[in-house]
C-alpha cells in the first residue's frame, strides 16, 4: 500500500510538473530565479549582463504567462511567494533531470558530424577565432558550427552551447577545460587625443566607459575605481564597439591589447596594465568530453592558439 501510494504521488508529482513545463518559458525563468537567488533586480541584472528594465520585463511576461505572482516585496529585497516557490523548485527539478539526460546522450555521440554550438564574445571573433573557425570547417566538414556571438554568459549546464570560449580568471567549477592565451589590457587614443595631454594627467581626459556586461567585471571594477565618474563621456557593452568609439577620438579607452595594437588609429598610452591580466578559456561540461564533435573542437583550438 505504501509502494503505491509513493507511486500515485510520484505520478501526480510529474503530471503536475509537466502541467508547469508546458507554460513556462524557460529563457524567462531563468531572469526569475536569479532574482530570487539574488534577492534584488539590480543584482540579478548585473549577474546577467542585462539592465534592470530587461529583468523586470522578463518577469512581468513570466507572471502573465502563469497568471499568477512570482514575488513580494519587502524589506529583505524581492521574495518567493510561497505559491512560486512549490511551482519553481518542480520546475528545477524537471529541467535538470532534462539537461542531465541531453547532457549524457550527446556525451556519447562518437560521431564528427551534427551541430556543434559554440559561444564567445565579439571581441574573439573580431581579432582571434575567425581563420581558426574556417581551418576547423576544413577538417570537419560535417560538423556544422552554431556560433552565438554575445557578451553575456551562457549556462552550459543548461546547454545553451557546449562549448565557450571566454575570458576568465576563474571558471565555473563545473566545468572542464584549458587556459589556451592570457589577455593583457592597455590604454589607447588617438593621436589627436593625446596632443598636449601630459601623460601622468591621462586619467583626466574624456573616457570611455562600460554598460551592462562589462561593468559588473574586474575591468569595470578598476575603471570605476581609476578614473573620476565626470570623465566619463561615453559607454559601450562592447570592447568593439569602445574601439570604434575611441578610433572616432570620442575618448580614452581601456582595450584588451590585441584588439587596442591591431588599430591602425589608436596608440597605447600604457601598454600593460599588469593587474588585469586575464586568462582566455576553452570550457565545456564534463558529461560532453567524450562527445566526438566537442573533443574534435577542443583539440583543434587546443592546437590552434596554444593551451596553456
Amino acid at each position: 500500500m505504501l509502494t503505491r501510494d509513493i507511486f500515485t504521488s510520484r505520478y501526480l508529482y510529474l503530471r503536475y510538473s509537466a502541467a508547469i513545463m508546458q507554460h513556462i518559458n524557460w529563457d524567462n525563468l531563468r531572469y526569475v530565479l536569479m532574482v530570487a537567488n539574488k534577492g534584488s533586480i539590480a543584482a540579478a541584472a548585473r549577474e546577467l549582463g542585462v539592465n534592470r528594465t530587461t529583468v523586470l520585463r522578463r518577469i512581468g511576461t513570466f507572471q502573465e504567462n502563469l497568471n499568477c505572482r512570482i514575488f513580494d516585496r519587502g524589506e529583505a529585497g524581492y521574495i518567493l511567494t510561497p505559491e512560486a516557490e512549490k511551482m519553481l523548485n518542480a520546475a528545477r527539478e524537471v529541467e535538470n533531470t532534462l539537461f542531465n539526460m541531453q547532457r549524457q546522450i550527446a556525451g556519447h555521440e562518437l560521431k564528427l558530424e551534427g551541430e556543434l554550438r559554440v559561444t564567445t564574445t565579439d571581441t574573439f571573433m573580431l581579432s582571434m577565432l575567425g581563420p581558426h573557425l574556417a581551418t576547423f570547417r576544413q577538417r570537419h566538414p560535417h560538423i556544422v558550427v552554431d556560433l552565438m556571438v554575445t557578451n553575456s554568459i551562457l549556462d552550459l549546464n543548461r546547454r545553451d552551447a557546449d562549448i565557450a570560449i571566454r575570458p576568465t580568471r576563474q571558471p565555473d567549477s563545473s566545468l572542464v577545460g584549458s587556459r589556451l592565451c592570457d589577455v593583457e589590457f592597455g590604454i589607447y587614443a588617438t593621436a589627436e587625443m593625446l596632443a598636449g595631454i601630459n601623460p601622468d594627467d591621462i586619467y583626466k581626459a574624456r573616457w570611455i566607459g562600460f554598460v551592462d556586461s562589462l561593468q559588473a567585471t574586474p575591468i569595470g571594477n578598476w575603471l570605476d575605481a581609476t578614473v573620476a565618474l565626470d570623465r566619463i563621456c561615453f559607454r559601450c557593452d562592447s570592447f568593439v564597439a569602445v574601439r570604434i568609439a575611441a578610433e572616432s577620438g570620442i575618448g580614452v579607452a581601456l582595450l584588451p591589447r590585441f584588439l587596442g595594437d591591431s588599430s591602425q588609429t589608436l596608440q597605447p598610452v600604457k601598454a600593460v596594465i599588469g593587474e588585469l591580466t586575464t586568462g582566455l578559456w576553452m570550457l565545456t561540461h564534463p558529461d560532453l568530453v567524450r562527445s566526438a564533435r566537442v573533443n574534435a573542437f577542443i583539440v583543434h583550438f587546443n592546437e590552434a592558439l596554444g593551451a596553456s
